[in-house]
């Protein structure tokens, strides 16, 4: 993921070139074992799944009824906790989607590099194909129950093309209907998270990401804000007014990336500053803002790899006005 960002963020293929082999290694292991914990001996049974989210088989001790495990008695009396069924068909499917994606970042940097490119698309296709048949029902084209109201697990159906046509209406409508159950807030985790504004506008519900955005309930970024965050948090709870810490204080970062993430749509979309994915380094830049009259204007500026891009939107009484500029 690092080399790939680096070489699309500053159109420098150097960074792939030197990093080649480590990740067609790591890819071909991914390839073997599907991401799944039972077969890596490597990840020690466990993974950190949709790492903090509020959701079914990832909980919190405030929610215990929506832990991932369950406790067991061994042959000798000593209890253990050990990860629900659903709690390993869960990992099963995020490291699914997440092969999915690694094989997809390596026929784009295959093929800057002079690679062999066709091996990682026919790689993306067979991921996808397994996850398609193994996760969502035959007749419906949509997840299994399994995974019903979880918003990450909807998330990455749509963002990886795993639902089409009806399936993907419905699918679109259950993350709304999700969202709206849960008083208008996500309840995604760092997985979930870091793709939700893109995923959502991407699906025709920006209206619903500046919703997410501008939501000062908890969970949510204002939320935090309004509890006197000056930075974006490992969890959104990291502090309150009302009870203190979330938990003890050296176990807290106060400044992550996973939340933050967040800035990245506010550039592409709140600002309308993009780069083309097939112009690395921002050689073309896609201005496409999104505005929401309930913050009145937006003024962003971004010093890319080919130079200074601006954007500029306000709203004068019934007029929106955009002025932005591009490198030579």
């Amino acid at each position: 993921i690092v080399p790939y960002r680096m070489w699309m963020q500053f159109g420098n293929a150097r960074i792939v070139r030197d990093n080649w082999s480590a990740m067609e290694r790591f890819v071909a292991r991914v390839a073997e074992t599907r991401y799944l914990a039972d077969a890596m001996p490597e990840a020690t049974g466990y993974q950190w799944g949709d790492w903090l989210s509020l959701a079914r088989y990832e909980g919190r001790p405030s929610r215990p009824e929506m832990s991932g495990f369950e406790k067991v008695r061994d042959a000798d009396g000593k209890v253990r906790e050990v990860p629900k069924s659903g709690t390993r068909r869960w990992w099963a499917y995020l490291g699914g989607c997440h092969a999915v994606q690694d094989a997809e970042m390596m026929a784009a940097m295959a093929r800057a590099v002079g690679r062999d490119a066709a091996k990682y698309e026919a790689m993306a296709d067979d991921f996808r194909a397994d996850l398609k048949r193994t996760f969502f029902a035959a007749d419906t084209g949509t997840l299994e129950k399994t995974f019903d109201g979880m918003q990450t697990a909807m998330l990455f159906a749509l963002k990886l093309g795993l639902v089409e046509g009806g399936a993907k209406e419905r699918t679109v409508a259950a993350l709304r209907d999700s969202i709206a159950a849960e008083g208008g807030t996500l309840h995604t985790g760092f997985l979930g998270t870091a793709i939700a504004l893109d995923t959502l506008t991407d699906n025709g519900l920006a209206d619903l990401a500046w919703d997410l955005l501008l939501n000062r309930k908890f969970p949510g970024w204002l939320y935090s804000v309004d509890q006197g965050a000056t930075t974006i948090w490992e969890r959104w709870d990291c502090y309150s007014k009302e009870t203190g810490f979330g938990g003890p204080a050296w176990a807290i970062s106060f400044n992550h990336y996973a939340y933050g993430s967040v800035l990245a749509w506010i550039y592409k979309t709140a600002a309308g500053i993009a780069a083309d994915p097939n112009a690395p380094g921002f050689r073309n830049v896609i201005m496409r803002p999104i505005p929401d009259r309930r913050i009145g204007f937006v003024k962003a500026s971004y010093r890319s790899a080919a130079g200074l891009i601006t954007s500029h939107w306000r709203y004068e009484d019934d007029r929106w006005i955009w002025e932005f500029s591009i490198p030579d």
